[in-house]
């Protein structure tokens, strides 16, 4: 090889370790290169009274326990989180024979969310309509772990979480 082959050939390597060096550094890990992000309540689909106002905080709560994302208000936002609760069910899940009837001895506690992710500069949504659901199993007569309060708190993280995997992620 030729002092000139050799020489364009480190010149191609070294653009291509700088292109892809460029790439990795500059890219973010939220949709839109979000830093703040409000929550405005959701609204609440569903016949539970204020399910939404407790939705809405336990969602702030963890976007901000997750530290990503810095929760702001609306006029400091780069995008604005919308959600509705479209369902929110507590029903029984497994049953046992009782002396004289069937029980329900564990119940299940079931949320769905719709989410969308509006870019105030931009005019327009990152992400529409984005259907999360998630469960958490309890029993009516309470374990160590198995009680509601755990089972609710298990749904909210998994909200969270699905919100997360939504915003937060390489794009």
């Amino acid at each position: 090889m030729n002092n000139r082959a050799l020489a364009v050939s480190i010149a191609l390597v070294g653009v291509l370790l700088a292109v892809s060096c460029t790439y990795y550094g500059t890219t973010s890990r939220t949709a839109g290169d979000i830093a703040r992000i409000s929550v405005p309540y959701f609204s609440n689909k569903t016949s539970e009274p204020d399910v939404e106002i407790e939705i809405t905080d336990q969602i702030i709560l963890g976007i901000a326990k997750d530290n990503t994302l810095k929760v702001v208000d609306e006029t400091e936002a780069d995008a604005s989180l919308e959600g509705t609760v479209m369902k929110y069910r507590n029903t029984p899940f497994t049953f046992s024979e009782g002396e004289t009837q069937i029980q329900a001895e564990q119940y299940r506690l079931m949320i769905e969310i719709k989410v969308s992710l509006f870019s105030p500069s931009q005019n327009a949504y990152i992400y529409e309509d984005k259907l999360i659901r998630a469960h958490g199993d309890y029993y009516l007569e309470t374990t160590a772990d198995q009680n509601y309060e755990n089972a609710i708190e298990e749904v909210y993280q998994d909200l969270v979480e699905g919100i997360l995997a939504a915003t937060v992620q390489d794009w």
